[in-house]
């Protein structure tokens, strides 16, 4: 039988120059999303196309229930922003997966629906080197 992550566990944290914001409690969906760029090796009488990978780089998104208050959640994912995203799927235990991502806030887009659950997201773009390991 499959074992499914369970989204309960879930550790999201944002540090930031104004401190550590706990983002789990609201978080409805998390995207992670890693890549590489390439460059093309092919000349000559190739028939192939050929390629080595260069630079890696990371986007995530993140989809939270905007609590009410939440003042100092909007100074934390102010536009440019930098800090590390922690994301932690399946919780703190020993051998669970972290991911360790140093990036900028994109900005915090705020939706107030008249009658529904406001919420906001937020992605967040790479400024260097990211860790997808484990506690």
């Amino acid at each position: 039988m499959a074992e499914y992550v369970s989204g309960p566990s879930m550790v999201l944290s944002w540090i930031w120059t104004g401190g550590t914001t706990s983002l789990a409690a609201d978080y409805r969906n998390v995207t992670w999303s890693p890549s590489v760029a390439y460059v093309e090796t092919s000349a000559g009488s190739d028939t192939n196309v050929g390629r080595l990978t260069t630079l890696k780089d990371a986007t995530a998104s993140i989809e939270l229930v905007n609590a009410a208050g939440g003042t100092a959640l909007y100074a934390a994912l102010a536009p440019g922003m930098g800090g590390t995203l922690i994301i932690g799927p399946e919780g703190t235990a020993t051998g669970k997966r972290k991911i360790t991502f140093v990036c900028y806030s994109d900005g915090g887009q705020y939706a107030q629906p008249y009658a529904d659950v406001a919420t906001v997201t937020c992605g967040f773009t790479g400024n260097g080197a990211y860790t997808d390991g484990a506690y």
